[in-house]
């Protein structure tokens, strides 16, 4: 294991030679019909958000460049079995940051023991070699609300872009605050200064982000809804060999769906956390309505399950077990009446689909996302704390409303898939 200050020195290797090579290398267009791969970073398919931005993104492309070779990298989902990775319409590769220490430097990865076979290493710069572009759709990375590594490990999937001349495009995500420790401005702010000006085009999902990425970059910046509220659906013959046979979960009618957040429970007191949904729950079984209990990423699960276990012995309040994905999740939530969520996409799925949502949420993506729909008001921040009276009187304003407030937001619904043909410029 790296320790912080190996990493600290290996970060700042990497910026002194990426800035060396900035100055020394010749800029050459790639040809478009003799690049085969188009690379897909920062989506993952753990976490069902980042799985359906990456369904999204891989279908769309898939129907402007017909005959690309499609890639997923992902160290986490490159464990996935052999079995379940051959049915995909695209590669999973290994992405983890030593991997890409070693790629990107050879004199860096001396000083690392990389458990990568060469085969894989070798496969990985081909593949690199051979791109058309990349396309990040990491939905909230480069922040001082993470650990500093988190940031660094995002602006290393730039660096080895520029290293190979391969145009980088940030898709719709959020960034910032970037209010690092000093030392971790030291480490920092030289680096995302010099990578955000590499990408051809940024686009971000809040006013707050445009705000943020101003301080490093001025020109080609755009806001831009999140790339599930830009395309109406998905052809999963895109994304799969053989389509699966879907689970088709029927809700029963009159019912509410919570999806809580780890990080969220990481952000306040682990018992007010437990009360407050108590309390959310109770009233929601008072009024009638029947509770299911999701997760809408695996780390998640334990989460959800000790939830259930506060009311263990009530049949109004049931789990929905077991590892889903993107599509079967939106089928569920579009059945409710309403949502408690904390995880940002199952809001954007629920919005997608005119359902309501009571969010407890701790940055401004939320803020801005309710904002857009009409919604601010059922909009619960985490960091000017849980003030149980004010929770107890927007769930039962929603309880109330929640057919109203399904018009409200599909009033507010536009859709439009024109930011992927910023692609084929």
């Amino acid at each position: 294991m790296f320790t912080s200050i190996k990493k600290r020195i290996l970060y700042f290797g990497v910026y002194i030679e990426h800035l060396f090579l900035n100055m020394t290398k010749k800029i050459t267009k790639k040809n478009m019909q003799e690049a085969k791969n188009i690379i897909v970073v920062g989506g993952e398919l753990f976490n069902k958000g980042a799985q359906a931005m990456s369904f999204v993104t891989i279908d769309q492309i898939k129907k402007r460049f017909r005959g690309k070779n499609m890639y997923l990298f992902s160290s986490r989902d490159y464990a996935r079995s052999e079995k379940e990775k051959a049915n995909f319409q695209f590669k999973i590769l290994p992405w983890d940051w030593e991997t890409k220490m070693c790629l990107f430097s050879n004199c860096l990865s001396m000083l690392l023991k990389n458990n990568r076979n060469k085969k894989d290493r070798d496969e990985l710069n081909n593949t690199i070699k051979n791109a058309l572009f990349f396309v990040d759709v990491s939905g909230y990375a480069l922040s001082s609300d993470w650990e500093w590594t988190v940031s660094a490990d995002y602006l290393l999937n730039i660096i080895i872009a520029n290293k190979f001349n391969i145009p980088y495009y940030i898709f719709p995500q959020s960034f910032g605050p970037f209010d690092y420790s000093f030392k971790n401005k030291l480490q920092l702010y030289p680096l995302i200064n010099l990578c955000m000006k590499y990408p051809r085009q940024i686009f971000a999902r809040e006013e707050t982000s445009m705000k943020y990425l101003s301080k490093f970059r001025k020109n080609n910046i755009f806001r831009a809804n999140d790339i599930l509220l830009q395309v109406e659906n998905t052809d999963l013959r895109n994304i799969y060999k053989d389509i699966p046979n879907f689970k088709k979960l029927e809700i029963e009618p009159d019912s509410v769906g919570i999806i809580p957040n780890s990080r969220v429970k990481e952000r306040m007191n682990e018992d007010k956390f437990y009360l407050t949904y108590k309390m959310l729950i109770k009233e929601i079984i008072c009024s009638g309505h029947k509770v299911y209990i999701l997760n809408h990423s695996s780390e998640d699960s334990r989460l959800c399950a000790r939830i259930k276990k506060i009311f263990s012995l009530n049949e109004k309040v049931e789990l929905i077990d077991g590892d889903l994905n993107a599509i079967e999740l939106e089928h569920i939530i579009k059945q409710f009446n309403f949502i408690v969520a904390s995880r940002y996409h199952s809001i954007v799925q629920a919005y997608k689909n005119g359902i309501p949502a009571l969010v407890i949420g701790w940055a401004d993506k939320y803020y801005e996302l309710l904002n857009k729909f009409d919604q601010s008001e059922y909009f619960i921040d985490v960091r000017t704390g849980l003030n149980e009276e004010s929770v107890k009187d927007r769930s039962e304003r929603l309880l109330k409303l929640h057919s109203l407030e399904k018009e409200r937001i599909k009033n507010r619904l536009l859709i439009n898939n024109n930011i992927f043909d910023c692609l084929l410029n």
